[in-house]
């Protein structure tokens, strides 16, 4: 466990000082940055006055008025020429080029370095007397003169920088050379000189900031006319990351989209839960729209190297365009387009080493032996292992035992079993591999001309599993290809086409437990070190190992197709019409081989591992997914005033099918199929639809860009509803004030350069909830479930038949859950564009949601149908800042913070008893319900409540609960609101505070990048259920002893004379191998966890390739990089326990009525160790 914090702190006192030290040091180190900028990034005015002097005169004396530095070697100077010069406060750059042309050298400015170096043919190859000076200025888009601009000849490393009226003057320029102007946060310009003198530029800005054009329902908007709360992610944040899939790459970057690590862990192949401002509903899904080039689909199966960005709309107004299914907000994913240019070529891969973040490793079988025994000591049964046994063990260990094998006298012939094991292994070391090695690769052609442009792209994942057994039964792989084409017909018409395909494939070796990775984890955890890992013979000897190594496994293919036409149509400068279809074709299989797999066991018998017989299970599921669009817009700009109307129609239908086929007894398990077993074969099937219909259009307007007004609506309808509740309408407004552009804000305006206010509110339904709801149907079913022999049931003509039961009551008028959002908030930029803050306010209210009825009296036979009847508010903030800055023509840097939070509350839900086992009225989603802790009883007798409402016995070792309502007795009551007993709230297990921050540099070729996430505040309580929390419980069997844990901190009396010794100051109470220590694992307030924590996700360096060293390659652009992915985690959890694989069980426990949690069966996340290279052709 890690050591706690706080031990580390100051008093408080001395944190108010380090706090206002800290406040004072970063300002002082942010004016002595903006200093340095300023100085090297401006020219200085010197005077000089030579007669007749050496050339090492000059430089020295440059040297002492400047912060110049220069570098050169003694040979390309004639140090017997003389220099005469008199300069009377003269610009620098005028200065050093006439030194330069008078010493017949070139010369190179790399931030305060000046290199000097021979002159004879440049870089580009041509030959100095065929160049000439160039001078000239360059200003913004407003005309004002831009300091510390970079020029450089193209091609090659001579340059100079404007000075402070922006003026530059370069020598030796080839008359047909191209100039390169570049400066951070404008466009670069390059200008082609054909012999001009002069040339002078006008340099715009880049589109970042509120000058960014971002992507929005059905089309794009500036960010400065934006009124919705909407969040950009760049493509390149996603790139180049050993990450399996976008979702894990977006984790923590934009505040209130949480992204967690599902039941899967760390999986190959897992896929992630996402909620985007917290809890939404509860009787449906919460889950955001994810629309990929304006198509529903899974981002998992989009390779991260073609996103060019993803934009995150969290509030009513900037979602309701899209209706029905986005009423928690929408993700805008946007793919790669190609470029009027000569075909480019870029490939780039990823290599990485997966190492587990951390493996337990077990304690020795004589500590477990010993442990073990106590928990049947304290359970009043027969020791877990004789005294022969703990003294076998114990010699094996000291290496003074030889064990008597006899494969003719049992049990000497059955060694390899738990209680009668020699030997000493760590399970947990063996059973994974101490890395993996991933790849990714991908390759894009982007190109076009004026008329059609083009964008491909291919890649390929491969992720092996971690297990040491299963060989290639093991892993997943994730194939993608991707095509984009855009065609301009004639001036008023584009058409354009993209298609995607994906297949990902995942293997998993079957175990005497089941298929799932988490569970073979959860069996590897419970295996007993005193176990072999081999027979004598050589043959192994678990189980479990057996299964994976020869019982087969289950392979899972599955495939996705998308095409998509689309076309658009102008015919007037302004109104822009497009019509879009699409098709998604997916298609699946799923097949499951038994093989026959044996243990062999040292007394020549050989016994079938797992189930009994071989067999195959074989599934198929296929779907279709169609989506026509068509929607029109118009824009006009009438003097001050702009206007835009966009109105469309949408309809989507989906169909999805599966079938399944099971068939056990194999003749071989060479050649697996259901026409090769010869047992009975079982066949289902299911099939389902749903479609959406609506209309939906947009209004936006603004004056000058400074009012800013936005109405949307969407009228939809789904087939989830019955024919008379199936449409809904569903509006939202929002408006936006740019203060900054007001006149009386001008005296400000260089210190809070933009500062926009924005409110919104409006309304949308949710339609994902459970399908046919409103249907009325009959179950159908044999009267009997097959295998179960002990109720036949009735059989007729040597068949069993089919038996229908009475239809449930449904609810006619079952309708929409309505969402409606308020959302406040404001954007600004301070100190020219370099600190943005953004925040945001939201109160989000989900009425009408799905819940119970009134009950119904128990003669009818059928259970109340559903209703709309409950309701819930989820209230929270957002907050980003961010700060980014060109320190000098070399080195610029950027830090970004970010933090979001929620908290929910049950407003109206129909419980008359006031259950606290369900959701209840002004219940806070997430409260958890259970005893107070009065510490461990230590004595006999000890004073202590009446606690036999959980068990008849108590004694020294156990726990000891508060008597909060004075009655002297321990219980929970009627466990209602009004009668909990000794129950409270102890607690609350949602996390609060996710938080991320990034921070990165450029320097020269080098650049840096860091990103940390986290969550601020988590509790969790261990469930009696969570078994390797407590280590030893009422299973011996799946009781297990690991290191970094509190299992061996349990109570032991003070005369307790076995090698653990005494333990009365413990943590965990006595274990018991029967339900009796049931008793002490109520959640309660002792066993609170503090499941907080902040995670540096990834680190990267990489370095770019200087052009000069690639041309003669006929390589554009090539970079290299490092990166580190998990590489540290503080955590206040246990190390057994990974904070982000926290599995949650379902709301409504009936003991307590609150969340508990489900410790240590969720497969182990991993470090990540890559190297990375991207080549540009």
């Amino acid at each position: 466990m890690e050591k706690k914090f706080k031990k580390h702190f100051p008093p408080k006192e001395g944190l108010r000082k380090i706090y206002r030290r800290m406040k004072l040091t970063l300002v002082f180190t942010l004016l002595v940055f903006v200093s340095l900028g300023n100085s090297y990034s401006q020219v200085t005015n010197l005077s000089l006055n030579f007669k007749n002097a050496d050339i090492r005169e000059v430089l020295q004396s440059i040297e002492e008025q400047t912060n110049y530095i220069f570098l050169y070697k003694d040979e390309i100077f004639d140090f017997n020429k003389k220099f005469s010069m008199d300069f009377e406060n003269k610009n620098f750059n005028e200065i050093l080029e006439f030194i330069c042309q008078q010493a017949n050298v070139d010369f190179e400015m790399r931030n305060r370095q000046i290199i000097l170096k021979e002159k004879s043919v440049s870089e580009t190859g041509y030959v100095v007397q065929q160049s000439k000076p160039v001078t000239g200025k360059v200003t913004d888009s407003s005309g004002a003169p831009l300091p510390g601009v970079s020029v450089v000849i193209k091609g090659t490393t001579n340059g100079i920088i404007t000075d402070a009226d922006g003026k530059y003057s370069l020598n030796n320029v080839p008359t047909d050379a191209t100039l390169v102007f570049s400066f951070v946060g404008m466009k670069a310009v390059e200008s082609t000189v054909s012999g001009k003198s002069v040339i002078n530029i006008k340099m715009e800005e880049e589109a970042v900031g509120v000058e960014e054009v971002i992507v929005v329902g059905y089309g794009t908007q500036k960010k400065v006319n934006l009124t919705g709360s909407v969040d950009v992610v760049s493509g390149e944040r996603l790139s180049n990351r050993a990450a399996e899939n976008i979702s894990s790459l977006l984790t923590g970057i934009s505040p209130n989209m949480d992204i967690s690590l599902s039941e899967m862990g760390g999986e190959p192949g897992s896929e992630q839960t996402w909620q985007l401002r917290g809890i939404g509903s509860i009787s449906g899904s919460d889950d955001p729209l994810v629309l990929v080039d304006g198509v529903e689909m899974n981002i998992n199966l989009v390779d991260p190297e073609a996103v060019e960005s993803v934009s995150v709309l969290k509030d009513a107004s900037a979602s309701a365009i899209y209706g029905s299914r986005a009423a928690f907000g929408v993700v805008l994913v946007t793919t790669k387009k190609g470029k009027a240019q000569p075909m480019q070529i870029q490939y780039s891969n990823n290599l990485s080493f997966a190492v587990p973040i951390y493996v337990p490793s077990m304690y020795d079988s004589y500590t477990y032996v010993t442990a073990f025994n106590q928990a049947a000591k304290n359970t009043g049964t027969t020791p877990a292992f004789a005294d022969e046994q703990v003294e076998r063990v114990k010699g094996y260990i000291d290496g003074t035992y030889q064990y008597p094998y006899d494969p003719n006298n049992p049990p000497y012939s059955v060694w390899h079993g738990r209680l009668l094991g020699n030997a000493n292994v760590d399970w947990t070391q063996k059973y994974y591999k101490p890395y993996t090695f991933r790849q990714k690769h991908n390759i894009s052609l982007n190109g076009g001309s004026n008329k059609t442009d083009y964008y491909f792209n291919a890649g390929f994942f491969d992720e092996p599993g971690a297990y040491a057994w299963g060989g290639d039964n093991d892993g997943y792989k994730r194939y993608n290809i991707m095509a984009n084409v855009t065609t301009e017909i004639n001036d008023w018409i584009h058409f354009d086409f993209s298609s995607k395909y994906s297949r990902n494939e995942t293997r998993v070796p079957n175990g005497i437990v089941g298929v799932t990775r988490s569970y073979l984890w959860l069996n590897m955890l419970c295996w007993w070190p005193m176990q072999p890992e081999y027979n004598l013979d050589g043959t192994i000897a678990h189980p479990t190992q057996v299964a994976m190594e020869e019982g087969g496994g289950m392979t899972t293919e599955n495939n996705d197709l998308w095409m998509n036409l689309g076309i658009e149509l102008e015919p007037v400068k302004g109104w822009k019409t497009n019509v879009k279809y699409h098709y998604n074709n997916r298609w699946g299989f799923e097949t499951q081989i038994l093989k026959p797999a044996y243990l062999h066991i040292p007394n020549g018998t050989i016994g079938n591992v797992g189930d009994a017989q071989t067999g195959i299970k074989e599934s198929l599921n296929k779907g279709q997914y169609y989506l026509f669009s068509a929607f029109t817009s118009y824009e006009k700009t009438l003097d001050r005033h702009f206007f835009k109307a966009l109105v469309g129609y949408e309809q989507d239908v989906d169909h999805n099918r599966s079938i399944f086929g099971s068939k056990m007894q194999l003749i071989t398990g060479e050649v697996p199929s259901i026409s090769t077993a010869l047992g009975d074969f079982t066949l289902d099937d299911s099939m389902n639809h749903w479609a959406t219909q609506g209309i939906f259009g947009r209004l936006n307007y603004n004056f000058d860009e400074k009012y800013l007004v936005e109405f949307s609506a969407r009228y939809d309808g789904s087939s989830r509803f019955a024919k008379g509740s199936r449409w809904g309408f569903f509006p939202s407004v929002s408006a936006g004030y740019n203060i900054h552009k007001e006149n009386f804000w001008a005296p400000i305006k260089s210190y809070i350069n933009t500062f926009k206010l924005r409110a919104s509110y409006g309304s949308l339904g949710n339609q994902n909830v459970t399908n046919y709801l409103y249907l009325s149907t009959i179950p159908v079913a044999y009267q009997r479930d097959p295998s179960n022999y002990s109720n036949p049931g009735y059989i007729i003509d040597t068949e069993v038949p089919l038996y229908a039961s009475m239809p449930n009551i449904i609810s006619s008028d079952l309708t929409w859950e309505t969402v409606t959002t308020l959302n406040l908030g404001f954007d600004a930029s301070f100190l020219n564009k370099r600190l943005d803050v953004a925040f945001d306010w939201f109160n989000r209210t989900t009425s009408d949601m799905i819940g119970p009825s009134e009950e119904l009296p128990s003669f009818l036979g059928a259970s109340a149908p559903k209703s709309n009847n409950a309701e819930l508010s989820t209230k929270g903030f957002e907050a980003s800042v961010s700060w980014r800055e060109n320190v000098s023509r070399d080195f610029s840097y950027n830090v970004k913070l970010t933090l979001g939070d929620s908290k929910t509350k049950i407003l109206k839900y129909l419980n008359k008893n006031g259950s606290i086992g369900t959701w209840y009225k002004d219940k806070t989603y997430g409260d958890v319900w259970g005893l107070t802790t009065d510490g461990i009883i230590q004595e006999a007798g000890e004073t202590m409540p009446d606690q036999s409402y959980y068990y008849s016995k108590w004694g020294p070792g156990d726990i000891k609960y508060k008597d909060l309502n004075g009655d002297g007795k321990i219980t929970p009551g009627l466990k209602t609101l009004d009668d909990h007993g000794d129950l409270s709230v102890i607690g609350n297990t949602s996390p609060r505070y996710n938080f991320g921050i990034s921070a990165g540099f450029n320097w020269r070729n080098f650049d840096f990048n860091m990103f940390w996430q986290g969550v601020g505040k988590r509790l969790v309580y261990p469930d009696r259920t969570s078994e390797f929390f407590y280590g030893l419980n009422r299973y011996k069997n799946n009781s297990t002893l690991l290191k970094d844990s509190y299992h061996l901190d349990y109570w032991r009396p003070a005369d307790e004379t076995n090698s653990l010794g005494p333990n009365t100051d413990a943590y965990l109470p006595k274990p018991y191998f029967s339900t009796e220590g049931y008793k002490n694992l109520e959640i309660q307030t002792r066993y609170k966890l503090n499941a907080a924590y902040l995670r540096l996700r990834n680190v990267e360096i990489g370095y770019t390739i200087p052009s000069y060293l690639l041309n003669k390659m006929k390589i554009e652009k090539a970079r290299i990089y490092f990166s580190g992915e998990n590489l540290l985690t503080f955590s206040k959890m246990p190390k057994l326990f990974e904070p982000e694989t926290i599995v949650a069980a379902q709301q409504g426990d009936a003991r307590v009525g609150g969340e508990y949690v489900e410790l240590g069966v969720t497969y182990p996340i991993s470090q990540m160790f890559s190297f990375g290279v991207i080549v540009t052709f």
